[in-house]
């Protein structure tokens, strides 16, 4: 799954067993593809996830557009037992962070915010022949 440059996987298992109530976190291409997960995802899970969050994504960030509000930089998704945070994580890159919910939705986009800041230059996907794909800005 890693893209073979860091392997930054590691990165993604401290998040989820730091943050309270983090399930998993995988890592995926504006294309729909998986680039890393936290520790403990199967490779069909990280692919449905990363699959499902691009075109998640890429469907509110449109919506967002559409109705004014310019480009999203996360979208929440939220269930009876969980929810799911998806982000911008870098250029043509999301992260998808799936969390139990009691957890606090503020503690844990903090934690977000601050582990994008650390290690988001790192977690660029590099564009397929020139195109820079439907997840392209600057995180704020």
């Amino acid at each position: 799954m890693s893209d073979g440059r860091d392997d930054l996987s590691w990165v993604l298992t401290d998040f989820a067993q730091r943050v309270a109530d983090v399930d998993c976190v995988v890592l995926w291409s504006s294309d729909g593809f998986p680039r890393l997960a936290s520790e403990g995802v199967s490779k069909e899970q990280a692919e449905d996830l990363a699959a499902m969050s691009a075109s998640a994504f890429s469907s509110s960030k449109r919506v967002s557009v559409i109705g004014g509000g310019g480009d999203p930089s996360k979208t929440v998704i939220e269930g009876a037992n969980r929810f799911v945070i998806l982000a911008l994580a870098a250029e043509r890159t999301g992260i998808t962070v799936v969390v139990d919910t009691p957890a606090d939705p503020l503690i844990v986009n903090v934690e977000l915010d601050r582990l994008l800041a650390q290690v988001g230059e790192h977690l660029v996907t590099e564009g397929r022949g020139g195109s820079a794909g439907p997840l392209t800005g600057m995180r704020p």
